[in-house]
């Protein structure tokens, strides 16, 4: 049966503006950079050493013109540092971190408005 997640999907509006910020503002590696069309790149990352890649797809054509909450979370072992790291690289939080009873939450928002969550465990 199946054995990973290799890849999920994230729309957005421009790829080369997308790599930058998933690369230079959130830490992610670049993975993959093909084209796929004539305006299309098949353009992954990924965190380093992760299993689950992410294609930056554009919107209304590999990806979906969906945008807010993607269902996709994060997971660090120290939210706050991660937080701060993230609001010094320019990234919007939309959710400041916070403590939950299932674990320390917060939000962020990306250049095309796919926002993501961030958990830490409580203790």
């Amino acid at each position: 049966m199946f054995t990973k997640i290799g890849t999920i999907t994230v729309g957005v509006s421009n790829q080369d503006k997308a790599l930058d910020f998933y690369v230079n503002k959130l830490g992610f590696e670049k993975i993959d950079d093909q084209p796929m069309s004539e305006t299309e790149r098949w353009v992954e990352v990924a965190l380093p050493g992760g299993q689950t890649h992410i294609m930056l797809g554009l919107r209304g054509q590999s990806a979906s013109d969906r945008t807010g909450m993607t269902g996709f979370v994060l997971h660090t072992d120290n939210l706050e540092e991660t937080c701060s790291t993230l609001k010094e690289r320019g990234v919007t939080l939309t959710v400041e971190p916070s403590t939950q009873p299932w674990g320390k939450w917060a939000q962020f928002r990306d250049l095309d408005d796919n926002e993501f969550g961030i958990w830490a465990p409580a203790w």
